[in-house]
């Protein structure tokens, strides 16, 4: 999935685990991170799926359509990035 995204011209970096993102964050500052994917359990369902969180000053916030359900294609994750980010960006 990294490298798609890569090849569809979004900058990815991967970590393996929550301790490491929080260190990213502390690192990399939070205006550098435009939108955070998590791979986590879908509340109220079985399923998994992608959540999606933008970085704020305080805390990471969520909002509406934030899950991409597992299984998904690239071009279903390439496009939710896309729309996350486009929401993003309007904030």
């Amino acid at each position: 999935m990294k490298k798609f995204l890569q090849d569809n011209e979004f900058e990815v970096i991967a970590v393996s685990n929550s301790r490491e993102a929080v260190e990213l964050l502390e690192d990399k500052k939070e205006e550098n991170i435009d939108l955070i994917l998590i791979d986590t359990p879908i509340p109220g369902t079985i399923q998994r799926g992608f959540f999606s969180m933008k970085p704020t000053s305080t805390m990471l916030t969520a909002e509406p359509n934030m899950f991409l359900e597992k299984p998904f294609t690239r071009e279903q994750l390439r496009d939710f990035v896309r729309d996350r980010l486009s929401l993003t960006r309007k904030n």
